[in-house]
């Protein structure tokens, strides 16, 4: 029995940490699936599951943390490059370069909105707090990542970053939700006929 009970409760077990992350990624999965006025959340679910597992007290060890953090980014950059790899460059004789320059100047943007909200609220949030709210506001994880790597090698003590993008996470996601559901009602798009072309 006291398998279950370390399996269960117990902070500094591996099998506890696997089936945490196991059972918050199944109900993420499961629940992003609802639909509500048409639309779900998909996978996204899966840290609103997180962030609710999380307020209940269920946490890990820190180390185990770190290294299920640093896996998951180093999978998911190694996914991406495997998906996008094969046309990253023949892309570029089909305006790649056009839309490359257009993301550039999109996270300038984001870059000059988050310090100029840090310079408006004069310092009242932290910078790297901002960090992450830049990040969670555009759903950028790998993002996230990188930043509290470097955070790690400036042995950075303050609050942590994943608050901030926890916070704005949900919203970036509602607002784009949002502004494309806008963006169709205004612009009277019909998905039916943009397929057919």
């Amino acid at each position: 029995m006291d398998w279950l009970q370390s399996l269960l409760w117990d902070p500094s077990s591996v099998a506890h940490i696997v089936f945490l992350y196991a059972f918050v990624v199944a109900a993420g999965v499961y629940l992003g699936k609802i639909k509500i006025f048409g639309v779900s959340l998909g996978v996204t679910f899966v840290l609103f599951a997180g962030i609710l597992m999380g307020h209940f007290g269920f946490t890990a060890d820190t180390r185990i943390l770190h290294f299920i953090r640093e896996f998951g980014l180093i999978l998911f950059v190694f996914c991406i490059g495997l998906q996008v790899g094969p046309s990253f460059f023949s892309s570029f004789k089909k305006g790649g370069m056009t839309l490359n320059l257009l993301a550039v100047g999109i996270v300038v943007l984001n870059i000059a909105v988050a310090l100029g909200l840090y310079y408006l609220w004069n310092g009242r949030v932290e910078l790297p707090m901002m960090v992450g709210i830049l990040y969670g506001a555009v759903t950028n994880t790998p993002g996230l990542g990188a930043a509290n790597e470097a955070l790690n090698q400036l042995s950075y003590n303050g609050p942590q970053i994943a608050l901030g993008y926890a916070c704005a996470y949900p919203l970036g996601v509602v607002g784009i939700i949002g502004s494309i559901i806008a963006i169709r009602y205004i612009f009277r798009i019909n998905l039916n006929k943009e397929e057919e072309v």
